[in-house]
């Protein structure tokens, strides 16, 4: 059987990279792959152990290494030097086939080690790439520090999974090397139906993070699913700015369930309608013109009818004009996500609404589709 090495943030349960690449590795372990997990220190490491993958850890130093500072070039790149070292220590008696990471928009640690590690061993590097990092710098010095790090990370790799189309371009990368990846959903086997309750005080659920600059909109997004006889629902961890916007606007606080088959189960119950927002610009959430939301590849196995407010700038307003989407919605067009939200009420239009989802699910957005490009890439075959 094939041994694959991870080497990165602890796959876990939850939101973000973590969560999409445990998918992955569960798919992989059912189909024979042995699986190695290096992981970050004081991470919660228990999906990976039920699963009965190795886990290891690094050390943090050792006494006769140099010091260390993430942002002297030199001392990082020895740093990460030896933890590749200490890596080829840790799978000798399982050395690696394949090598797994992705590169986090917020820590590129990791996956810098596993980029040493490939060069030292010669094995394939595969990496995911779900967020422009630059794009949350703080100024122009940080973003170029950043791209300049991230391109020779990339370059060490096998193949490079880039979101979408527009985040591959942000990149100084071999057009062998990168391909465009969907994250991989969750899936769901029962997915919703139509019922008379939901027409009888139908409510659109928001299901995930929310970033500060989201609420102008979002209160825009409320006032027109109340005029329309709908209701806001935001599933979300409870922040002061949460609480504030759900004492002013009409929409309804959910907090988050302890699972995340929980929270879908919840939706394909209660759910009339599913909502993916953003923000009025791209300027105000940089990383929008290249990031692609996951929760929306997640919503179409649920079965619901769902809609997305968004710039049309953005990497999912791009994917809504190729793919002539129609429940996609700028922010000056909230006039006609009001009529979307209407329609909710209607059986015929809910089913007519709710199939366009399911032929996502079935298509661009199928679960074995999405995995079978990635496996069949981990070692050197060629989808």
């Amino acid at each position: 059987m094939p041994n694959l090495t991870y080497i990165g943030q602890t796959p876990t349960e939850g939101t973000g990279s973590p969560v999409i690449v445990l998918r992955h590795l569960r798919h992989l372990a059912a189909r024979g792959w042995e699986i190695t997990i290096i992981g970050e220190h004081g991470q919660d490491t228990s999906a990976c152990e039920r699963a009965g993958w190795t886990v290891q850890h690094l050390p943090l130093r050792r006494r006769w290494w140099p010091p260390f500072h993430p942002d002297k070039p030199l001392l990082r790149k020895l740093r990460t030097t030896l933890l590749a070292r200490e890596c080829r220590r840790a799978t000798v008696a399982a050395p690696p086939d394949a090598i797994f990471g992705y590169l986090a928009a917020h820590a590129d640690f990791s996956s810098e080690i596993a980029a040493h590690f490939a060069r030292q061993t010669g094995r394939p590097l595969t990496l995911l790439v779900h967020d422009d990092a630059a794009a949350f710098g703080k100024d122009a010095a940080e973003k170029k520090v950043l791209r300049r790090r991230h391109a020779w990370i990339l370059r060490q790799a096998h193949r490079c999974w880039f979101v979408s189309p527009e985040l591959a371009r942000e990149y100084d990368v071999d057009e062998e090397a990168r391909r465009v990846l969907l994250p991989i959903p969750e899936g769901w086997e029962q997915p919703a139906d139509w019922s008379p309750a939901r027409a009888l005080s139908p409510r659109v659920y928001y299901a995930g993070a929310l970033w500060p600059p989201q609420f102008p909109l979002l209160a825009q997004i409320a006032r027109t699913l109340h005029a329309a006889g709908t209701r806001l629902v935001i599933l979300s961890r409870e922040t002061p700015e949460l609480r504030a916007f759900l004492a002013s606007e009409p929409a309804d606080g959910l907090n988050p369930f302890p699972g995340n088959r929980d929270a879908l189960a919840h939706l394909v119950r209660d759910a009339a309608g599913l909502l993916v927002a953003y923000t009025a610009t791209v300027a105000e959430m940089p990383w929008i013109a290249t990031s692609f939301p996951s929760k929306f590849i997640e919503y179409s196995h649920l079965g619901l009818p769902c809609a997305v407010v968004a710039p049309t700038g953005s990497a999912f307003g791009r994917w809504a004009e190729r793919n002539t989407f129609p429940a996609f919605f700028p922010p000056d067009r909230l006039d006609a996500f009001g009529r979307w939200a209407a329609s909710l009420r209607d059986a015929n239009r809910w089913r007519e609404l709710a199939g366009i989802m399911r032929e996502l699910a079935r298509r661009e957005f199928d679960c074995a589709e999405i995995q079978r490009k990635l496996e069949v890439n981990l070692i050197g075959a060629d989808s």
